[in-house]
C-alpha cells in the first residue's frame, strides 16, 4: 500500500522545509562571527538547537501519536519560522542563543512526525520506498538551499535567515490546506493493539511484535535504553556525533585552509545535495530491496567514514567538492534506512519511535559539535575530521560483527517474542 497523493503533497511540503534548512547552512557560523563568537560558542550554538530537540522530539512523536500528526506538523513549521526571524535580525550573542533555542524546540516537531505520516500512509513492502522519498525530497532542498544562501549571504549574513522564516510560513501555510491528517484505520488498529501482542492491520497480516510504549511510567529516553530498537538508536547517535564536524566545522574549515566563504560554501553543497538527491530518489529504494536495510546501512557508514579522510586530503575546491560528495551520500543513506528499520519493527506509537530515534540523532548533535569545538584549531584543523572517521568506522565494524552473531540466533515462531523482546 503506497498512498502517492499523500506523498507527493509531503515531498512538496518537506522539500520546502529543508530547503529553508539548506539555507542557513553556510551562514550560521558567519552570522555568529558577526558578533564576535569565537569556533567554540559557534560549536555551543548548534549545541543549544540539537539539546532542544533532544529533549523535545519525543514529546512531539508522542503528542502526534495521541492528536494527530497535522497539528504537531503545523506547529513545529510555524514556530521554527518564529526561531529563524529571531536569529536574523539578531544583534548579540544572548539573542542567537534564544533563537536557535527556539527554532531546536520547534523544529523538533516537523521531522520525526513528517517521518511517521510517512509510516502510516505505507505498509511494511513499500515503507524502505517511502522514507527514500521522504530523504529525497531532503536532498532536493539541500541542492539549492545552500547554494540560494550562499547568494543571499551577499546582502548580509541576517537575511537567509528571514528567506528561510518566510519558507517555513509558506510550507505551513501549504500543508494546512493540502496535507490531510493520515492517522486512520491502521494507526488505529496498531495502537488499540495490547503491548507486545501483534495487531491485525487492514489488508491482512500481522504488525510486527513490538511497542514503543513498554516500560509505563519510564521517560521515553530511558525505555529506549531497554528497547531491541536500541542499536538502531545508537546507529543514529553515533552517526550525528561524527558528522557534527562537517556541520559545525566546516566553515571555519574552509576559511582558515583554502580562504572559502558562504558563497563558496553554497556551491560545494549544491553538488552534494544534487548526488544525494540522485541516490536517495533513484537508488536507495532498490538497495534496500535486494541488500535489506542493515546492510545499507553498513555501507553508508564505511562511505561516510571514507568522505571524512577525503576532506583531509584535499587541495582546493574539486577535491573538497568530491570529498563532501562521497561523505554526504554516504551520511543521508542511513538515516531513512534506520527509520524504515525502526518503523518496520514498532506496532504501536510509531511516531513516538520516530521521535525517540530524533532524540538519540539530536544527542549526537549536542555532543558532536562540542568535540569538534574541542579538538579544532588553526594548527591542527584537520582534528576534527580524523576523529569523525574513527567513530564512523567503528560503529560500522561493530554492526557487522553483531549482524553476523544475530543471523546465528534462532528465528522466532510467529506470534513468538524472543528473551529480548526483539520479534
Amino acid at each position: 500500500m503506497l498512498n502517492r497523493r499523500a506523498l507527493a503533497i509531503l515531498f512538496l511540503t518537506l522539500f520546502l522545509l529543508m530547503l529553508g534548512v539548506g539555507i542557513i547552512i553556510p551562514n550560521i557560523a558567519y552570522q555568529a562571527q558577526e558578533n564576535r563568537a569565537s569556533a567554540f560558542q559557534i560549536s555551543l550554538l548548534f549545541t543549544l538547537y540539537s539539546l532542544m530537540q533532544f529533549l523535545c522530539a519525543p514529546f512531539w512523536g508522542h503528542l502526534s501519536d495521541r492528536i494527530g500528526r497535522k497539528p504537531v506538523l503545523l506547529l513545529g513549521l510555524l514556530g521554527n519560522a518564529a526561531g529563524l526571524a529571531l536569529f536574523g535580525i539578531s544583534s548579540g550573542l544572548p539573542m542567537l542563543y534564544a533563537a536557535r533555542g527556539l527554532s531546536g524546540l520547534m523544529s523538533s516537531a516537523a521531522l520525526p512526525t513528517a517521518m511517521a505520516y510517512v509510516a502510516d500512509v505505507t505498509d511494511d513492502k513499500s515503507r524502505g520506498r517511502g522514507m527514500g522519498f521522504l530523504g529525497a525530497a531532503m536532498g532536493l532542498g539541500f541542492i539549492f538551499g545552500p547554494a540560494l544562501g550562499g547568494l543571499l549571504s551577499r546582502f548580509g549574513h541576517g537575511v537567509p535567515f528571514l528567506a528561510a522564516a518566510a519558507l517555513n510560513l509558506l510550507t505551513g501555510l501549504l500543508a494546512a490546506a493540502f496535507l490531510r491528517e493520515s492517522l486512520g484505520t491502521r494507526a488505529a488498529a496498531a495502537r488499540e493493539a495490547p503491548s507486545g501482542v501483534a495487531a491485525a492491520v487492514p489488508g491482512g497480516g500481522e504488525a510486527p511484535l513490538m511497542s514503543i510504549d513498554s516500560g509505563p511510567g519510564l521517560p521515553r529516553h530511558l525505555r529506549a535504553i531497554g528497547s531491541p530498537l536500541l542499536r538502531f538508536y545508537l546507529v543514529a547517535f553515533f552517526v550525528t556525533f561524527a558528522m557534527a564536524a562537517l556541520e559545525s566545522i566546516f566553515p571555519l574549515f574552509i576559511q582558515t585552509r583554502f580562504g572559502f566563504g558562504a558563497r563558496d560554501m553554497g556551491v560545494m553543497f549544491l553538488f552534494m545535495g544534487t548526488a544525494v538527491f540522485l541516490v536517495q530518489g533513484f537508488l536507495l529504494g532498490r538497495l534496500i530491496q535486494s541488500l535489506g536495510e542493515e546492510n545499507v546501512m553498513l555501507g553508508g557508514l564505511m562511505i561516510n567514514a571514507l568522505g571524512f579522510l577525503l576532506v583531509i586530503a584535499a587541495t582546493g575546491r574539486v577535491s573538497l567538492t568530491a570529498s563532501l560528495l562521497v561523505s554526504g551520500v554516504g551520511n543521508q543513506v542511513m538515516r531513512p534506512t534506520n527509520a524504515s528499520l525502526i518503523t518496520k519493527r514498532t506496532t504501536r506509537g510509531r511516531g513516538a519511535a520516530i521521535g525517540i530515534m530524533d532524540s538519540f540523532d539530536s544527542a549526537g548533535r549536542i555532543l558532536g559539535p562540542i568535540m569538534a569545538g574541542s579538538l579544532y584549531g588553526p594548527r591542527h584543523p584537520s582534528w576534527p575530521y580524523l576523529a569523525s572517521a574513527a567513530i564512523l568506522a567503528t560503529v560500522g565494524s561493530v554492526l557487522w560483527l553483531g549482524k553476523g552473531s544475530r543471523q546465528d540466533d534462532p528465528a522466532p515462531a510467529p506470534g513468538e517474542v524472543t528473551s529480548s523482546g526483539a520479534p
